[in-house]
């Protein structure tokens, strides 16, 4: 069974301010998964690694970037009302329930 977990990041202005837990998605399908969270997200720009015991890097996810409006945002500045997001998605598969 696959799970992923979000971790949101401010771009513009460096720094973190979310993340999910870990969940189950709608499909187990990493192709299906990968599109309709590019479809959310946004451009694919990177993916995640992790270090592996033996020193190889291990992918284990992927970044998405997106060029987001503030929630509070009233219009006044439009340059300081977008920001880019990033959102790191980490997979891991875990045996079946």
């Amino acid at each position: 069974m696959l799970q992923i977990q979000e971790t949101y990041i401010n771009q513009t202005r460096g720094h973190r301010f979310g993340e999910s837990g870990w969940y189950k998605p709608f499909t187990d399908d990493k192709g299906k998964l990968f599109r309709s969270l590019q479809r959310e997200y946004g451009k694919c720009t990177s993916r995640v690694y992790q270090d592996t015991p033996d020193g190889k890097p291990d992918a284990i996810g992927w970044v998405f970037e997106k060029r987001m409006r503030y929630e509070d945002a009233r219009g006044k500045h439009p340059e300081r009302d977008f920001y880019t997001r990033e959102v790191w998605v980490t997979i891991r598969q875990v045996k079946g329930e």
